[in-house]
């Protein structure tokens, strides 16, 4: 049986949105009371990949993505950190389902859009970013 092929990426967007609630507990013992943002990385895919019992992971680089989610054109994961726009500049997007065999996707990271001093209270919601 032939494996499946991964995932096709149409682009790639990363938008600066209002933390939750979630994201703020979460960042809480970082040591992070007040986030400016966190960022919403919007995976644009070609067509939908058939619902299987074997899963793609995403990495950027070398790094695992450990937890993306679906929206209407395709997945997401949202970051907490901006330096990880800077560690991942320019990288690579892949899929792998063993961990050890990769497939690129053809497409990079894009930068994380710059955030004023301040609150996130001009910033969109995270669920009105993924309409």
């Amino acid at each position: 049986m032939p494996l499946p092929e991964p995932p096709k990426v149409a682009a790639v967007e990363v938008i600066a949105a209002q933390p939750t609630e979630a994201d703020r507990a979460a960042m809480a013992p970082l040591g992070v009371t007040e986030p400016k943002a966190v960022y919403v990385v919007k995976v644009k895919l070609k067509a939908k990949p058939p619902v299987t019992s074997m899963a793609w992971a995403l990495y950027v680089s070398d790094e695992l993505v450990s937890k993306y989610w679906e929206y209407a054109d395709g997945i997401y994961f949202t970051v907490t950190d901006p330096q990880f726009f800077t560690r991942h500049r320019g990288k690579q997007l892949r899929f792998s389902q063993n961990g050890t065999d990769f497939f690129d996707t053809g497409v990079k990271l894009t930068p994380a859009p710059s955030v004023a001093d301040g609150n996130a209270i001009g910033l969109p919601l995270q669920a009105d970013v993924l309409k």
